[in-house]
């Protein structure tokens, strides 16, 4: 996702409210700034998959240890 900061619209609207230019440039970047920052760091839809393979991995192996274990305590018991 890439968010658009329309930094002229900002601009536009801080020198009607009084803001010097350079005041209004400054702010209007900080925002793009900011949003620029705030955008790199959302996760992709690869991030996503990526992330959903691990899981299942895990839950799996989980799954498997969890198994062998109750299998062995059972074994254990059965004597």
């Amino acid at each position: 996702m890439n968010a658009h900061v329309d930094t002229h619209k900002i601009v536009k609207r801080l020198l009607n409210a009084g803001f010097s230019d350079n005041q209004a440039e400054t702010v209007a970047d900080v925002m793009r700034e900011a949003s620029e920052t705030q955008n790199a760091q959302l996760a992709t839809k690869t991030d996503l998959a990526e992330t959903k393979v691990d899981l299942i991995k895990w839950l799996v192996a989980t799954g498997i240890a969890q198994v062998a274990l109750i299998l062995t305590i059972m074994k254990l018991f059965a004597h």
